[in-house]
């Protein structure tokens, strides 16, 4: 007799040998039909024992047959629980626990994969379940260590051996196959939770799982099992900071922790949110009292011994990782060690085939056999798979053992050619005058754009990996590829040191024209991006006499546009428009259209600034005539004359004409849509506010400066740009009070 349904089957079977139904049987004995049928399927943890001695008299048993139906209905035949014990500090999973509880009162047999890194906190998730979920459960709650990233994980008669014994069942039956039936037989009826911990693959669950229809199975592994069908899964993420800080807290005293929360919340960044990390740090400085959490913290600080100090007795970050690193196939190991060279935020197939020279193809099934191993998982931006910090640690330390340099320098040298030859295609979309060629790899402008923005931080890598290198040529080369996107990107990349590096390269091949070129760049990166003009001008007045002695005429000119606003910015219109004049006229010579377009924006807004509107407005209009050709309607092409129409709006708004001015900026903000410019789309929405604002048009400022704060928000763009909208807002306020 199990303990699962010994008084069910009990019951049942003296019922039937009685001849008698459920309905007669309960009416016989004085019980609602309902009693009988809980009683026989289990539903009941604890019957009343009149109830049991009503029904006893009805199904004239023996002494003996009515001992042991009484005796099945006893307290002392409680429902087992196997679990281990629950961790007394757990934290955290509330939106898991909820769901799994959720999925525990739904009708039909129920199956629930947690999966996640190593030491994510999967086994405390399902034991802390299985306690919470025990009263629901009369057949009782049941607990197998599957140990399936051991060398020798439990087999399946092991497995069905030690339910069977938790489930009471008596003698074992010798072979796999016996075993397997009586567990069918004996989980077919019932209520009941079963927790497999720590399974290696589909094929160690599926023979497990309970054959009634009323039981929920949680499932814990590294891999998601996704051969496994009907199943639910929940992929645990790294604990919260607010929640490491509790762990912490629980594990090492409220007292402790509250004198150095600063220190506290370090080490938990240090340890990554990882509950495996976070207890070996938390026991560390159990057992070493005199130690402040400041002093392990400074510990772990050390990237290169990180690893070998978070161990502690018989638990080891290293450790958990190692024992999934073996399981993996050489190849997976090779790719694992390739992604811990370029530390990058996310390692699509792309760039994992040039680390690893393979195809894109293989680079993905091998990221995708990482991922179901725990030791990969999909980068929250949707491009690739990234790593948690503790096992690119990991990764790098395997890589530094089985890897000789070369090697390693090899595999970042690969990544960075491939990461520049495709930013040069991607680049070349962008140009305002040149015609791009079709085998670019990109379907067209759009295309190459979000490539590039998918790809900053790598790019940024590349570069700087590029110029340690001393590879001074491609560095220029990366410069000029990417000069277009960070007219349209203000944020994507730390501008000025990139140009930096820039000028830094020119100056190594001891090319003038270059190096006038990368000054300007670098001018002009201090002046709009980090809003330092006065950082700037030695900057452009260095490439102003780079060019002349080079012979330049465009760096020349480009050089005096820039000082131009370097002057305008701090009130010298006279002298800004000198050098516009100057640099209008050296454009002219030289043919270069796009650079005098350019020229006549910045005159136009200096003659705004100096109340010369009508002459503003004439320099604009002659701009957009000159601009209005094809290569307006290419995506870059098609920004520029955004730019123009921004600042003629704005100039017809200070003639008095705001009709026309909206008209204007409202054709300038689909401009920069089509030209993907989203930092001059805000910029546009702002003058249009602005607009609005002095028409008291209410609803159309507050349109206009929602879609504006929208869109700098998402950009990052400069802190000053969020303040003018802060700025105008509490303007219409004010409009808003004196109309009230």
């Amino acid at each position: 007799m199990t303990i699962v349904d010994g008084l069910a089957t009990v019951l049942r079977r003296h019922r039937v040998a009685a001849g008698l139904t459920q309905e007669e049987l309960a009416d016989l004995a004085g019980v609602a039909v309902r009693t009988v049928r809980n009683l026989e399927l289990g539903k009941v943890a604890r019957p009343r024992r009149p109830t049991l001695d009503l029904i006893a008299d009805r199904l004239s048993l023996s002494a003996a047959e009515r001992a042991r139906l009484l005796d099945a209905g006893r307290p002392s035949s409680a429902p087992p629980v196997s679990l281990p014990a629950a961790l007394p500090d757990f934290v955290g999973r509330r939106a898991h626990l909820r769901r799994i509880t959720e999925l525990a009162d739904a009708a039909g047999p129920r199956t629930v994969v947690v999966a996640g890194p190593p030491g994510v906190g999967k086994t405390s998730l399902v034991v802390q379940a299985g306690h919470e979920l025990a009263p629901r459960f009369p057949a009782g709650v049941l607990y197998v260590a599957l140990r399936g990233m051991d060398d020798e994980p439990v087999t399946i008669a092991d497995a069905l051996g030690q339910l069977l014994t938790a489930l009471g069942y008596g003698r074992l039956p010798e072979t796999a196959e016996g075993r397997l039936t009586a567990y069918r037989t004996v989980t077919n009826r019932g209520r009941g939770l079963l927790v497999l911990d720590n399974a290696r693959d589909e094929a160690q669950v599926r023979p497990l799982l309970p054959a009634g229809g009323r039981w929920l199975t949680l499932v814990s592994s590294r891999s998601r099992l996704g051969g496994l069908s009907a199943a639910e899964r929940i992929t645990l993420d790294v604990l919260t900071d607010t929640e490491s800080q509790r762990l912490l807290t629980g594990a090492v005293g409220a007292a402790r922790i509250g004198m150095e929360p600063w220190a506290a919340a370090e080490l938990g960044r240090l340890c990554g949110g990882l509950p495996l990390a976070l207890r070996v740090a938390a026991n560390r400085l159990v057992i070493r009292p005199e130690w402040t959490v400041r002093s392990l913290a400074d510990r772990l600080r050390d990237e290169r011994h990180r690893l070998d100090r978070l161990h502690v007795g018989d638990l080891g970050v290293r450790s958990a990782f190692e024992v999934s690193y073996r399981q993996l196939d050489e190849p997976a190991r090779r790719v694992l060690r390739r992604l811990s060279v370029a530390p990058l935020p996310a390692y699509s197939p792309e760039l994992v085939a040039a680390l690893a020279e393979t195809d894109e193809a293989t680079a993905e099934e091998i990221l995708e056999t990482l991922a179901d191993a725990g030791l990969a998982e999909p980068a929250r931006a949707g491009d690739g798979y990234r790593l948690h910090d503790l096992l690119a640690l990991f990764a790098r330390d395997r890589a530094d053992a089985e890897d000789h340099p070369a090697e390693q320098l090899a595999a970042r040298d690969r990544l960075a050619t491939h990461l520049l030859r495709r930013c040069s295609a991607a680049g070349s979309w962008l140009e305002p005058e040149q015609p791009c060629s079709a085998d670019t790899g990109f379907s067209g402008p759009h295309d190459a754009l979000a490539w590039l923005d998918r790809k900053q931080i790598a790019l940024w890598w590349a570069v700087r990996h590029t110029a340690a290198q001393g590879r001074h040529t491609e560095v220029l080369t990366a410069a000029r590829d990417l000069y277009w996107y960070s007219e349209r990107r203000h944020a994507a990349l730390p501008w000025p040191e990139f140009f930096g590096l820039a000028v830094d390269a020119a100056r190594a091949l001891r090319d003038r024209r270059a190096r006038a070129t990368q000054e300007n760049n670098l001018g002009w990166a201090l002046r709009v991006t980090r809003g330092r003009p006065a950082d700037a001008e030695p900057h452009h007045r260095e490439a102003l006499r780079l060019g002349r002695a080079a012979g330049d005429p465009s760096s020349v000119g480009w050089a005096l546009r820039y000082l131009a606003a370097v002057l305008a910015a701090r009130g010298d219109t006279g002298g800004a428009l000198a050098h516009l004049a100057e640099a209008e006229r050296i454009f002219a010579t030289t043919g270069e259209r796009l650079a005098g377009v350019v020229v006549a924006r910045a005159q136009a807004e200096v003659l705004r600034s100096r109340g010369e509107l009508q002459a503003a407005q004439d320099v604009l209009e002659t701009a957009l005539e000159r601009w209005h050709t094809g290569v307006a309607e290419r995506l870059p092409g098609v920004a520029i004359r955004g730019y123009l129409r921004t600042q003629l709006g704005m100039v017809q708004a200070d003639r008095g004409q705001p009709d026309e001015a909206m008209t204007t900026l409202a054709a300038a903000v689909a401009d920069f849509a089509a030209g993907d410019d989203v930092g001059h789309t805000g910029e546009a929405y702002l003058s249009m506010a602005a607009i609005a604002l002095e028409r008291h048009a209410r609803k159309d400022a507050e349109a206009c400066l929602d879609r504006a704060a929208e869109i700098f928000l998402a950009s990052d763009v400069q802190h000053d740009r969020l303040a003018e909208v802060g700025r105008l807002r509490r303007s219409l306020r004010r409009q808003d009070a004196r109309a009230g």
